[in-house]
């Protein structure tokens, strides 16, 4: 990996990929229990994650009752991670 300031800015990246992976994952974990929409850690992943998961429910809507949107933004980020270590 190349040092400097672009070196640097692949690694924060990269780790703001990680971070919101983890909070995909907590939010979509935390929808199985029918969670409180009150609850302030609820109300947090809620507005982090819809954001970035509205836009793909609208192009992919639930089928079955199954939201793959979850899944895509995952593999998305998969590859925009995958894309930046190989820089």
């Amino acid at each position: 990996m190349n040092g400097g300031f672009l070196g640097s800015l692949v690694q924060v990246l990269n780790a703001m990929l990680t971070l919101f992976s983890l909070l995909l994952v907590a939010y979509a974990m935390i929808s199985w229990v029918r969670p409180d929409l009150n609850n302030s850690v609820v109300r947090f992943l809620r507005s982090m994650v819809e954001p970035v998961l509205t836009p793909v429910r609208k192009v992919l809507p639930p089928r079955g009752g199954v939201d793959f949107s979850v899944l895509v933004v995952l593999f998305v980020i998969y590859l925009l991670r995958a894309a930046l270590v190989s820089y």
